[in-house]
C-alpha cells in the first residue's frame, strides 16, 4: 500500500490529485523494440473543461527528475505544440 506521507505528499494534496483522476483516464502504449512509450490522457466526459496539458507537463517533469535522480540518465523534454 502506498503511503503518501513517505513521498512528502500531504493528505490534502493526495485528495486534490485523486479528484483530478475522477475526471480523466490514461492510455499507455508501449513499443518495447523501439524503446518508446506513449502516454495519452483523456477526459472521461468529453464535454468537461479540464486542461490536459497540465498533467502532461507534470508527468514529464517527474519522469525526467526520477530517471536523472535514480539512474543518472540525462536528456531533454521536447515540446511539440
Amino acid at each position: 500500500m502506498f503511503n503518501p506521507g513517505m513521498a512528502g505528499i500531504s493528505r490534502q494534496q493526495m485528495e486534490q490529485a485523486q479528484e483530478v483522476g475522477r475526471h480523466m483516464g490514461m492510455e499507455i502504449t508501449k513499443r518495447r523494440k523501439e524503446g518508446r512509450l506513449e502516454v495519452r490522457f483523456y477526459l472521461l466526459d468529453p464535454n468537461e473543461k479540464l486542461d490536459l496539458g497540465e498533467p502532461v507537463d507534470k508527468l514529464c517533469e517527474q519522469l525526467a527528475w526520477g530517471f536523472s535522480t535514480m539512474f543518472g540518465i540525462k536528456g531533454k523534454i521536447i515540446n511539440v505544440e
